[in-house]
């Protein structure tokens, strides 16, 4: 029955048989562009190149196999087709005159990596097409157009090894098909097996030019008046490359190593430590406020002095509940109080009063034991030796200089050194300034539990981190302001020295910005300024919706911050 089936298409009226010879040089594709179309067989790239044995498509196929028969049926602008395909050998010493033989159309194919195999479609096989059928059409096509986008590293490892690797330079530009197709007067057009692309585009067209040189003959059909011209193909769309590796370098060095090294550097410092009157440290408030609620309620309340010495008003506030209102950083646990951000208060009382003699200043014995007084003064800079006002904190007779900048290194950077000497001493400053981590760690240490230790430092860092925005946010103690295109915002010069070189180059350096409390930053917005301290502040990046991603990655790279670069292209 399937012999008969076979040949019932050579007698069905209306039904076209188009026999289809497909040449071209060995290793192009020819059979398996066959097979694609004849057998819908679908192989992937390394497939297809693990080996290569030359081979022929038996034409016999068509007789022995029912699905290759059904398959070779196709209607082409209404008109009734079966599709006979001829598959050859590709070395040019062979007889293909019986291949030839009535043939209605030629699909001479090359393959796109082979520029040589595109050389013999013209010096060898398109001579050879025209010598043995002259009046048949001719379609040229280029195979293996996957290959014009495969890593071709991976693909020569694939190949047999003593296969000749491809070159890149040897793959061909669409371009060079089409010049040849034109130069021979012929259709062009690009397939790829792997990624089945043009195969029905190919074979379609080469059924329309053998319906349309059959119409010159047989020009009494009517259902052939309604054959088009080959059709353009559709431009192949490439696949989607591999997403890019974004590499993101490493963050900058930890935070302890810059604050530490400020500590023993004046640059900056706004506050002048005076231990038993002849002792000066150089400090920075920043840093003493967002790692010591004491610290905190110290500068704040000197802050507010002027305020506070202003004649009271019906509706002012008590000196108790003054106090009350200067914060701490504790955040207040009362659903009420919580809504409105508001922040408890240090559990110490008392007020601070004025201090003899005409200069600014207040005692402060009653309010805390660890400090004596706090004046404003003009004091030459340790840096620049011009005189500019600092904040000037006589601290208790009872601190010794070395315990004391333990403590320092501590609100500084949050760690302590297991082989101090003087613990009880560090413990005692610890308890006068209400620094309660540092005295759980010098018990540690008393215990043989230093190990503890990193877990208090972890969560002196989480909670400084949260100090530092707040800061950020309201503008506390800061002294520097950033003037953008857009408004202005406050900042804090120690923490842009031990967190960007950008800015310690700045700041520390022969540049008018060290000397300024004004800086502009010109095709800057406040919002990219923003993400930016925020980062330098506690080393982390947030997004948000108002953040215009290009300008962030023009400020970062500007302020050489590679890891934010690639945190914001992330």
């Amino acid at each position: 029955p399937q012999l008969m089936d076979s040949d019932m298409d050579y007698e069905r009226p209306n039904v076209e048989t188009i026999k289809c010879v497909v040449v071209g040089d060995n290793a192009v594709g020819k059979t398996r562009l066959i097979c694609a179309r004849a057998c819908n067989a679908t192989l992937t790239q390394y497939q297809l190149l693990a080996t290569h044995v030359p081979t022929v498509w038996a034409i016999d196929q068509y007789r022995v196999c029912q699905e290759v028969l059904e398959r070779s049926r196709d209607v082409v602008d209404d008109v009734s087709v079966s599709l006979r395909l001829w598959d050859t050998f590709g070395d040019h010493h062979k007889d293909r005159r019986f291949a030839y033989g009535r043939s209605d159309v030629v699909v001479l194919c090359f393959s796109i990596a082979n520029p040589n195999s595109l050389y013999h479609v013209k010096t060898m096989w398109y001579p050879e097409i025209k010598h043995f059928c002259p009046r048949a059409p001719v379609i040229l096509v280029g195979c293996q157009l996957d290959l014009r986008y495969a890593d071709l590293e991976a693909v020569n490892r694939a190949r047999r090894p003593l296969a000749r690797p491809i070159k890149y330079n040897e793959i061909l530009p669409p371009e060079r098909g089409r010049e040849v197709a034109k130069e021979l007067g012929v259709p062009y057009y690009e397939t790829s097996v792997v990624a089945q692309f043009g195969v029905k585009d190919v074979f379609d067209n080469a059924i329309r030019a053998a319906l349309i040189s059959r119409r010159h003959l047989q020009f009494w059909k009517s259902h052939l008046r309604n054959v088009q011209r080959s059709l353009l193909q559709a431009p192949f769309l490439p696949p989607k490359p591999p997403p890019p590796i974004i590499t993101v370098p490493p963050p900058p060095t930890t935070t302890e190593e810059h604050p530490g090294r400020l500590l023993e550097d004046p640059l900056c410092s706004d506050v002048i430590l005076v231990l038993q009157e002849k002792q000066r440290i150089f400090a920075h408030k920043i840093y003493l406020a967002t790692s010591s609620s004491k610290f905190y309620d110290l500068f704040i309340l000197d802050a507010r002095s002027e305020e506070a010495e202003r004649p009271p008003r019906t509706t002012a506030l008590s000196g108790r509940e003054m106090l009350m209102r200067a914060a701490s950083f504790d955040v207040c646990e009362s659903p009420d109080e919580g809504d409105r951000a508001n922040l408890r208060a240090c559990t110490s009382d008392g007020t601070l009063r004025d201090s003899e003699g005409g200069r600014r200043g207040r005692l402060l014995s009653t309010w805390s034991r660890a400090f004596v007084s706090i004046q404003e003064e003009l004091v030459d800079d340790p840096v620049t030796y011009s005189p500019r006002p600092m904040t000037v904190v006589h601290m208790d007779q009872s601190m010794q200089l070395g315990p004391f900048r333990a403590v320092l290194r501590y609100l500084y950077t949050g760690q302590m050194d297991e082989h101090e000497k003087e613990l009880m001493h560090i413990a005692h400053i610890a308890e006068l300034l209400e620094v309660f981590d540092l005295r759980m760690m010098v018990a540690n240490v008393l215990n043989n539990e230093a190990f503890m230790n990193q877990e208090i430092t972890k969560a002196f860092h989480v909670r400084r981190t949260n100090r530092v925005k707040e800061c950020l946010a309201k503008g506390t103690f800061s002294d520097v302001v950033f003037k953008l295109d857009d408004g202005t915002i406050m900042a804090h010069k120690p923490l842009l020295i031990s967190s960007c070189d950008w800015m310690a180059a700045m700041f520390g350096g022969p540049f008018v910005e060290s000397c300024t409390k004004e800086v502009l930053f010109p095709n800057t917005t406040r919002s990219c300024m923003r993400a930016v301290l925020e980062y330098l502040y506690t080393g982390r990046f947030c997004s948000r919706t108002d953040l215009d991603a290009m300008e962030l990655i023009v400020l970062a790279n500007r302020l050489c911050l590679p890891h934010l670069v690639a945190l914001t292209g992330i």
